[in-house]
């Protein structure tokens, strides 16, 4: 209630548990109507004090909590009275879409999304923290600070997203592969455009709503897994029996399965002698698992059951590899062959479709026809199949064009162009009517397609068209459309009959979504928050979600650890919680905090050389130590020209005393070279 007393409707309270508490790292439910809420099951372990109840609503913020304890027996139940305030400043809670509004050319909002929303959210918290550390410099000349400021974070974005993408193929020391997918190509245009939206601080914004009706109940219950670091996590599935969390790692050649009772997390390599990066996840009509990589011809199964794996890395005739993305999807979102057996896939590698045959190994690829108008990459991204297996449609990304592939004929539908190029079709569902709905990630928007008549039914813009709209799932029962978003923090549900939306707000910051799923047994939503970049502050979880409207004949449970159990697998990021490092862990730990983007040992680059900075604090080394050592986490300008520090604050303070001490060690020609 508020503090007059009046019930608080539509709030989410997030009941963010103890690292050693088994099951769901947090829940999430929401107040009806009438105020009240309940979070379900049975946590016998805690006391009123221990239980860190959260209030998070756009329009007021937390002030107070009064708890009553009432003993029944055996049992207790503990009751909770949330007290709140209005709050006009949103900035804690809005999505990073709200900020986005401040662009009034919607040709400029799409081309940035398409650009920098690939690997984070903008302007993400951390963006915002850069904004107010430009802004409290107090330059005599603000937009040339600006200017300065904004050139060099794009450079800083596209060294990390090309050491991502370059992990785990090169050897120590090989240069980075400027070729890395997802870099920004047109820099001085992306860094032209922050410096004209984002002139302030970034720390206030009011008046923003979800802008569609509100589709949680009391019953609506969020289940948030925290994913062991460190990891670059993408999607995630509920297979097996019991049914554990099946998630995949993009940086490593694994997958993790979690115990949705105990919270445990178990890595299972992919047997694979090149390294795969698993993508994307697909569930098989039998419960088994498909897993597609990070744009190379690897494809993946597992039987979860038998835990037996074969893999296939896949070679056409001519010896082109296909840049694997999707695998064929149905409408009830398993993956289906076509009347031959053969999975088909999207090539985002060579803009192609094609398939392979899982009992010869065969594959056959097309190459998908030109966008008239629109040269360039194409990024050819989500496919599906139709009803009748006969026809696979896929869209492409990077040139706003959509289209299909007739199986029999071998010939191509299409293309069929929306009227922004930079609309951004990503992933794409069916329906068993064979309506194909695109995720238009760039335009905010969702495209309705009548397959059989090859022909738009209509376009139709999201609440909030700056919330990347990142993929769409056809719900067989409900009978409607769910839409994960990457910048809104939001899933989104659209009716096909009424055109409308409803939206069910996450309890998260940065909660990048890709897929979503549905539970074919129980309807629960199943989904991930996917920081692509290791180093993204975001959450790096797993998500259950029951919507809380009874639509399927079983309810979802979750099940319950025994009373002792504790988690064997660490939450948190060890980064920020590591003992202190040796001293000759320096240029260690400087490697791993990615220094080398912005600092060199001896050489300019986009801030001073570590010899230049020892120089100049070797007088008073011992004080510099910790000065640096918060500079480091908490960022900061002023000594080197115009253009701020970034924050690190995934490193920690007694880390960054190490990596202090290591750099004013150059001075003294004592601390190690690399």
């Amino acid at each position: 209630m508020d503090v007059n007393g009046r019930p608080v409707a539509g709030a989410q309270v997030i009941f963010d548990r103890d690292d050693g508490a088994p099951g769901a790292s947090a829940v999430t439910v929401f107040s009806g109507d009438d105020g009240r809420f309940a979070i379900p099951g049975r946590y016998p372990e805690i006391t009123p004090e221990s239980v860190p109840l959260v209030v998070r609503s756009l329009d007021h913020e937390q002030v107070g909590v009064q708890w009553t304890v009432e003993d029944k027996g055996e049992s207790r139940s503990l009751r909770a009275t949330l007290i709140v305030r209005p709050r006009t400043n949103q900035a804690d809670v809005a999505p990073a879409s709200a900020w986005l509004a401040r662009i009034g050319d919607r040709a400029r909002q799409s081309k940035l999304i398409m650009d920098c929303i690939d690997c984070h959210q903008v302007p993400s918290s951390e963006v915002r923290n850069f904004a107010r550390l430009i802004a409290d410099q107090h330059a005599p000349n603000p937009r040339l600070a600006r200017e300065q400021s904004w050139n060099a974070i794009v450079k800083y974005m596209n060294y990390l997203s090309r050491w991502e993408f370059s992990r785990g193929r090169r050897d120590p020391g090989e240069k980075i592969d400027t070729d890395a997918v997802y870099a920004v190509d047109n820099g001085a245009e992306t860094a032209a455009l922050l410096v004209d939206i984002f002139d302030d601080r970034l720390d206030s914004i009011s008046g923003y709503s979800w802008g569609a009706p509100l589709i949680a109940t009391r019953d609506t219950t969020i289940w948030e897994f925290e994913i062991p670091h460190p990891n670059a996590v993408r999607e995630a599935l509920l297979l097996g029996d019991p049914p554990k969390l099946w998630v995949a790692d993009v940086s490593a050649n694994r997958v993790f399965a979690v115990d949705i009772a105990s919270g445990d997390a178990e890595a299972h390599d992919v047997p694979s002698d090149v390294l795969m990066g698993p993508h994307s996840l697909h569930r098989g009509n039998d419960g088994s698992l498909w897993i597609t990589p990070l744009f190379n011809g690897i494809v993946a199964h597992l039987d979860v059951e038998s835990m037996t794996w074969r893999t296939w890395h896949l070679v056409t005739n001519d010896g082109r590899v296909p840049g694997i993305h999707d695998l064929s999807f149905g409408y009830e979102h398993e993956l289906v062959t076509d009347r031959e057996g053969r999975v088909w896939f999207s090539d985002i590698g060579n803009t192609a479709v094609g398939y392979f045959d899982p009992a010869r190994g065969k594959t056959e690829i097309w190459n998908a026809p030109p966008s008239p108008g629109r040269p360039g990459r194409a990024a050819l991204y989500g496919l599906i199949m139709t009803r009748d297996l006969g026809e696979v449609w896929y869209s492409q990304l990077a040139n706003g064009t959509v289209g299909g592939f007739d199986i029999e004929k071998q010939s191509f539908i299409g293309p069929i162009q929306f009227a922004d190029p930079n609309a951004g079709p990503r992933r794409i569902t069916i329906s068993d009517d064979d309506v194909i709905y695109f995720a238009l990630y760039g335009s905010g928007q969702i495209a309705e397609l009548d397959a059989k008549t090859r022909e738009l039914i209509g376009v139709y813009d999201l609440p909030d068209r700056a919330s990347a709209p990142y993929a769409t799932t056809w719900d067989p029962l409900r009978r409607v459309v769910w839409i994960a978003t990457a910048n809104g923090d939001v899933i989104y549900r659209f009716d096909p009959k009424t055109k409308s939306f409803g939206v069910l707000p996450l309890p998260r910051e940065q909660a990048f979504l890709r897929m979503i799923d549905v539970d074919p047994r129980t309807g629960v939503l199943i989904t991930s928050y996917a920081n692509i970049v290791d180093i993204v502050q975001g959450p790096r979880m797993a998500l259950i979600i029951d919507p809380g409207d009874g639509a399927y004949p079983e309810r979802f449970t979750l099940p319950e650890a025994p009373v002792q159990t504790k988690r064997a697998t660490p939450r948190g990021n060890p980064l920020r919680t590591s003992p202190a490092a040796d001293a000759r862990d320096g240029a260690r730990l400087v490697d791993e905090a990615r220094c080398d983007a912005c600092h060199r040992i001896d050489e300019p680059s986009l801030g001073p050389p570590y010899v230049a900075i020892a120089a100049r604090h070797a007088p008073s080394k011992d004080v510099m130590i910790d000065v640096l050592a918060h500079k480091i986490v908490h960022g900061g300008g002023g000594n080197w020209g115009l253009v701020p520090m970034v924050p690190n604050q995934w490193v920690s303070l007694d880390d960054a005393r190490v990596m202090a001490e290591w750099i004013l060690g150059l001075a003294e020609g004592s601390g190690p070279t690399r």
